[in-house]
């Protein structure tokens, strides 16, 4: 695919707006076929989008949404709800700014009949023996019952001293390979040794009480969400996690940008309702 260079980045929103009803700006450089793909599936097909725009980072996002002339020509701009939205922290009030009802967009594309699909089309197999090689609600209650503790204290630690790493540790750090032949696979002793590390830093910075009510506030509400997973970052924990227990069920190993592009295809409209809703107030300058 073509690489813009970045001064020419500016001047394609220019280029491509006779091709499009609305522009459509998002964090990441280097995915645009990846969110082309996915708004292609979610928008309206009396929409018009050929090409997503990317900025490079949230703050950019947001300064881009600052300045925009919404009364000119329409614009939605994506971020992520990070930990801000895991804390339930409210989002800024910005005319065509949407923050993501999840950690990350990657949460929002893994579900139970996407792993059926990719299964299939992977091994040639019917959905009821897919559903079972994969087994998604098996696999989900594994991940919920270890890695979203964690991700309440990672948020807990992000807030009171943001500068203490905490998802960029990596899934490196909490997973194992059983035999040199193997598979890596969720390891719970080593996602219950870091979850304590990060407890004993935030109740260094805070104190017990404060460290442990701010836990108990975020715990609470992520607990009671329909999908709890989605306060696990999508893109550094739950994909590769996902992708690695995809690998258990197939005769090969998928590639990371393939698999994106696909999950895009593959995508429940209806997980990602929030970001058309956005997508048609932005059309309608609301």
């Amino acid at each position: 695919m073509l690489k813009w260079p970045r001064r020419a980045r500016a001047a394609l929103t220019y280029l491509f707006r006779p091709l499009q009803d609305i522009d459509v700006f998002v964090e990441d450089i280097g995915d645009e076929v990846f969110y082309n793909e996915l708004f292609g599936r979610i928008a309206p097909s009396s929409v018009r989008i050929v090409r997503v725009f990317p900025v490079g980072s949230r703050t950019a996002v947001i300064e881009r949404a600052r300045t925009h002339d919404s009364q000119g020509r329409p614009a939605l701009f994506v971020v992520d709800g990070d930990f801000e939205w895991v804390r339930n922290e409210p989002p800024l009030i910005i005319p065509g700014l949407y923050r993501l009802d999840a950690y990350c967009i990657e949460n929002l594309l893994i579900h139970e009949e996407v792993a059926i699909q990719l299964v299939i089309e992977e091994c040639a197999v019917t959905a009821s023996v897919a559903k079972t090689s994969f087994d998604f609600n098996t696999w989900v209650a594994d991940i919920c019952g270890s890695l979203v503790d964690l991700f309440v204290w990672f948020a807990v630690l992000n807030v009171l001293d943001a500068q203490e790493p905490t998802v960029g540790l990596g899934v490196g750090k909490i997973i194992t390979t059983p035999t040199k032949k193997g598979l890596p696979i969720l390891d719970h002793l080593k996602v219950e040794t870091l979850r304590r590390k990060i407890e004993t830093k935030a109740v260094g910075v805070a104190g017990a009480d404060v460290a442990q009510e701010l836990h108990r506030k975020i715990s609470t509400r992520i607990t009671a969400l329909r999908r709890p997973i989605d306060a696990v970052s999508g893109k550094d924990f739950l994909l590769p996690l996902f992708e690695f227990r995809l690998w258990r069920c197939t005769p090969g190993k998928t590639r990371r940008h393939s698999l994106r592009i696909r999950l895009a295809r593959h995508c429940d409209p209806a997980l990602l309702s929030g970001v058309t809703s956005a997508l048609d107030r932005a059309m309608r300058n609301t």
